[in-house]
């Protein structure tokens, strides 16, 4: 059997859960780096890949960072390998640099692709941690796989090698549900909280501390690499988040007075809770567009919109994201054409039909069921062969950020992730976007020149569109799509709570694991029901099998801003938190009065839920 070649990139991380500070007013800090927890998922799975394929494994540990904190991070990874006993090999590389902070993460990824390089083969299997050097907006995957031209595939939650070591079996989870693909090598796996079951890496042991102390490392500069890193973005400033919330609290009597006092003050004094129906905005079913034939179109001067849809309808985000696009074309003058890659142009026609835009560009392949930012920017990248759009922007979801990011390596464009507003300085886009676990939001600013400017919108940030008609609807008659080297070998489907998918529920009951059952999460079905609502949860419920993963809310779940969220037995770590915050309107119930979730809410009522809970069912049902 072949010997497989695994890389991991470790980068040196500010623990965003700890004290964090501003220096030089943008350059976000902290007194303690640790290992960047997606990148970590992927080194124990690199760990015990090695274990069980004794003596087939050569394991490359690729970081950047300080002199100090690279050592400190690598012995740790080292102590957790334990090389004498590993039956395998191993190398680590250290790039020392004392200005990490200062560069992007196309710069980054330069300098990584420049480490790769000099090894002495390619690795076959890259395990990127979707937060390096970018806070979890997956820039520097995409690209790094870009340049070394193979694929990337981000949000991995399983992975098995397959024998031979030719290919890998890897479970993806995506908004309506998981995909099971067949991988051929090499592939870039983009990784979140979870891989193969861990959240984590295994401890090191004092044997395995006395290991790394002698272990070797490879200490590298940047005049080593013979690769120039070039910034595409500057960030100009960076602010702590201010919490405008009432933090209102209720601690005092029985669960029914602690019940009848917030319904005084939801329905009466805040105004914030009502009976009413939770979907977002749904096209008549009887409207249909004619699309008309075109070999290619022209994009010169114009902005383009990636939509986002299911299959059947485009998504409210894509109305979102289409109320800072119509601004911006507002300001320049410039017209907006809408782009929809789909299975089935034909199912999507209702929905297209209320989109208000100059065009509508449609593009049909079999690949985009169950699409990958490779196989939607290889095709986008071929529409734009003739004529390029100024703007090209996405919704912030994975396919979205994939895309972007796909399209910017490309092009040699800048890409600004993830933006809550945009605007042009001196013709280049600069925009806010929240970064750190939601703690912080940067100013940012593009920087190339003459290229197509990139960038993704955080649809919670925005109010919809007003709904019109487009002008013109032209379908693509030919899509050439990149070859991705996979095969889908499974859909598992998952499941929308009430019919209402959670990204465009007004209102939304989440559970956590302070709900201690599966059955529980009837309770919150039926507070759903009764408000209009979708039923949500964090992601410790979806790791017990609580609710299906789709339901999950956090940084690596749905991102949601209903008019009003209610968490139920939720402690509010910081993950989950940045998933919620956008919300209007935030309720707690939760019987531990330190628990983190109380800072975030405008009302609390500290207390069992199930003291609460039944009484508040009832209330709704007599007072709404």
């Amino acid at each position: 059997m072949s010997q497989l070649r695994i890389a991991c990139l470790l980068a040196p991380m500010v623990d965003t859960e700890g004290p964090m500070d501003v220096v030089d007013g943008k350059v976000l800090n902290g007194p303690k780096k640790i290992m960047g927890k997606y990148g970590e998922v992927g080194l124990e799975a690199a760990i015990t890949f090695a274990e069980e394929n004794k003596n087939c494994v050569h394991l490359d540990l690729l970081s950047i960072g300080t002199s100090k904190e690279l050592k400190a991070l690598q012995q740790n990874a080292i102590a957790m390998i334990q090389p004498a006993k590993l039956p395998g090999t191993l190398a680590v590389h250290a790039l020392e640099l004392d200005n990490l902070s200062s560069l992007d993460a196309f710069a980054v990824g330069d300098l990584l692709f420049g480490m790769i390089d000099r090894l002495e083969k390619r690795p076959d299997l890259l395990f990127i941690g979707k937060d390096s050097n970018d806070y979890c907006h997956g820039i520097v995957g995409t690209y790094l796989a870009a340049k070394l031209q193979i694929p990337y595939f981000t949000g991995v939650s399983v992975v098995a090698l397959d024998e031979g070591f030719q290919s890998v079996t890897a479970t993806f989870n995506e908004s309506e549900g998981k995909t099971v693909k067949k991988l051929t090598l090499p592939v870039a796996l983009g990784t979140t909280d979870s891989l193969n079951g861990k959240d984590s890496a295994r401890f090191t042991s004092l044997k395995g501390v006395m290991m790394a102390k002698k272990f070797k490392r490879n200490i590298l500069s940047p005049s080593d690499l013979g690769t120039e890193a070039t910034n595409r973005t500057e960030v100009l400033s960076a602010e702590e988040v201010k919490k405008d919330r009432k933090n209102q609290r209720i601690s005092d009597g029985e669960g029914a007075e602690k019940v009848s006092a917030a319904m005084n003050i939801l329905v009466n004094v805040d105004k914030a809770l009502e009976r009413g129906d939770s979907a977002g905005t749904d096209a008549s079913v009887d409207k249909q567009v004619d699309w008309s034939g075109a070999d290619s179109v022209d994009f010169s001067g114009s902005i383009v919109l990636l939509a986002d849809h299911d299959g059947h309808k485009v998504r409210l985000s894509t109305s979102q994201a289409l109320t800072p696009v119509k601004k911006l074309s507002a300001e320049t003058g410039k017209k907006v054409t809408l782009v929809v890659c789909a299975e089935n142009l034909a199912s999507l026609g209702a929905s297209l039909s209320a989109v208000d835009v100059d065009r509508i560009v449609g593009l049909e392949s079999s690949a985009f069921k169950h699409a990958t930012g490779m196989a939607v920017g290889s095709a986008l990248l071929k529409l734009f062969d003739q004529s390029k759009p100024d703007f090209f922007f996405t919704v912030a979801n994975d396919l979205g950020h994939d895309t972007a990011a796909f399209l910017a390596s490309r092009l040699g464009s800048s890409f600004l992730p993830g933006l809550s507003s945009v605007e042009l300085d001196e013709g280049k886009m600069k925009g806010v976007r929240i970064v750190a676990n939601a703690r912080y939001t940067t100013t940012e600013k593009a920087l190339v020149d003459g290229a197509t400017q990139v960038a993704s919108f955080r649809p919670t940030a925005f109010d919809p569109a007003v709904e019109g008609q487009a002008s013109e609807f032209i379908k693509i008659n030919s899509v050439e799509i990149a070859d991705t080297k996979s095969a889908l070998l499974e859909f598992l489907a998952g499941v929308e709570s009430s019919g209402i998918p959670l990204a465009e529920a007004k209102t939304i009951i989440s559970g956590g694991r302070g709900m201690k059952a599966k059955e529980n999460f009837a309770h919150l079905e039926e507070l759903a029901s009764l408000l209009g609502g979708a039923v949500g949860g964090s992601r410790a419920v979806t790791d017990l099998e609580w609710i299906p993963h789709n339901l999950q809310i956090g940084q690596t779940g749905e991102t949601v801003a209903p008019d009003i969220y209610i968490a139920i037995g939720i402690s509010g770590a910081i993950q989950h938190l940045t998933g919620m915050n956008d919300s209007k309107y935030i309720v707690a119930i939760n019987s531990d009065e330190e628990a983190p979730i109380h800072q975030h809410a405008d009302l609390s009522i500290i207390d069992k839920w199930e003291n609460v809970l039944p009484s508040f069912i009832e209330a709704v049902k007599e007072t709404l």
